[in-house]
């Protein structure tokens, strides 16, 4: 079979397009560190990439997730641990209050006291998140939960219900303490035992509170002793919030590991390993170099360069 010139230089042209062609690709990828200039160059590849790209971004979507819950958790914890801290001065101003020794003026002075902390553990319950909602009003986070009345009562508008998270693998976490369960049901007993009502932690400050006005003793003692159930019912809240942090923390951690492992799965997809592209672009610059050498002494060969 014969070729003609015009083949020969045609199919030596088209090898050194393609040549030029790799290289270029090569140099690109080496500027940019991608092996992928364009989505076209590796459809496939691409693809896998996206993919990837994709499920890091939902990752990282759900760690913010769940750093905003650690926050409000946060918030929770602060808000309870000074209520603590006030129900506690209330207990001692209790038990100073049942020894009788003090006058009625002396009395009237606690009672201020105990107002101010009323007043201001309603203020704690009613605490609001970054995004302007009341933490403890259950899924009614447009609603104060704790609402002071014309009597001086507080009167819960909330409800029993809690915002739940659904984390991965399907376990639903509470996002919050409802103001139900962080204000208690206790049970108020008569002498005999048998119960008569049942109440919350306001109702215990204000009942306790009524007491040191009136200097009442029955009152002052059974305040004491039912601030420390609140007490109780406050740090068992606390606890729960505690377990509520350290499972989003471990749950954080997972999915910065995750990220991890993706992030090498689109390394491997994406990036240049520059040791091989940098000694496949030697090697294709040299084959270069030898097809335009060749091409250039072919194309001045004529047949009178055989003619003796």
């Amino acid at each position: 079979m014969k070729i003609s010139t015009s083949q020969y230089y045609k199919t030596l042209n088209d090898l050194m397009t393609n040549q030029q062609a790799k290289i270029a690709e090569l140099q690109s990828q080496l500027s940019t560190g991608k092996k992928n200039v364009t989505p076209s160059t590796d459809v496939k590849a691409t693809t896998s990439s996206l993919k990837i790209s994709t499920v890091i971004s939902a990752q990282e979507d759900y760690i913010n997730t769940l750093r905003n819950i650690n926050a409000g958790y946060a918030e929770e914890e602060i808000a309870m641990s000074s209520m603590t801290n006030m129900i506690r001065r209330m207990q001692d101003i209790a038990i100073a209050g049942a020894n009788q020794t003090y006058s009625q003026s002396e009395l009237d002075l606690f009672a201020n006291e105990v107002q101010g902390y009323i007043d201001d553990i309603r203020g704690l319950a009613n605490t609001k998140d970054s995004n302007g909602h009341y933490i403890f009003s259950g899924t009614k986070t447009t609603t104060k939960p704790f609402v002071k009345q014309a009597d001086g009562s507080t009167v819960y508008k909330g409800n029993q219900s809690e915002i739940k998270l659904t984390l991965e693998g399907g376990y639903k976490l509470p996002i919050s303490i409802s103001g139900n369960k962080l204000a208690g049901s206790l049970e108020r007993k008569d002498a005999l035992g048998a119960v008569v009502t049942r109440v919350d932690m306001f109702k215990v400050m204000e009942d306790f509170l009524a007491g040191l006005k009136s200097n009442t003793l029955t009152e002052i003692q059974r305040g004491s002793e039912e601030l420390a159930l609140v007490a109780n019912n406050i740090s068992e809240n606390m606890v729960e919030n505690g377990i509520r942090q350290k499972l989003v923390s471990e749950r954080e951690v997972i999915a910065e590991d995750k990220i991890l492992v993706y992030k090498s799965l689109l390394s491997d997809a994406q990036d240049v390993d520059y040791a091989t592209a940098i000694t496949q672009l030697s090697t294709d610059m040299l084959a270069l170099e030898a097809a335009q050498s060749t091409f250039s002494k072919v194309s001045q060969l004529t047949l009178f360069n055989f003619i003796k």
